[in-house]
């Protein structure tokens, strides 16, 4: 009697969330180097802490780079600024691509 096929949901992984760097390396074929100094530049997305040490990419954003390196732009900006007590703050916004950050 021959065996039926399985098939099951597990047959197939499901993307993940966060893609940690050496999956960032094997997907972009960037090196480490390459990748930390394009983020410098404002060429690459930001990694995202995911406690403690621990870092990663979000898939939206790395998808977004692979479409269009090129005139790929960061969707956040991030802003230093300084308190009325001289505290370093740091000011996250939003921006819509193609336009300008936020002045603040």
């Amino acid at each position: 009697m021959p065996h039926a096929q399985e098939t099951t949901a597990f047959s197939s992984s499901p993307e993940p969330a966060f893609y940690r760097l050496a999956d960032v390396i094997r997907i972009t074929a960037l090196s480490r180097s390459s990748i930390y100094r394009r983020i410098a530049a404002g060429e690459f997305p930001l990694q995202v802490s995911l406690g403690g040490r621990a870092t990663g990419w979000r898939r939206e954003a790395l998808q977004a780079w692979i479409g269009d390196p090129a005139g790929f732009r960061p969707l956040t900006t991030c802003e230093v600024k300084r308190s009325l007590s001289g505290a370093r703050v740091r000011q996250v916004s939003a921006t819509a691509p193609g336009s300008p950050p936020n002045p603040g």
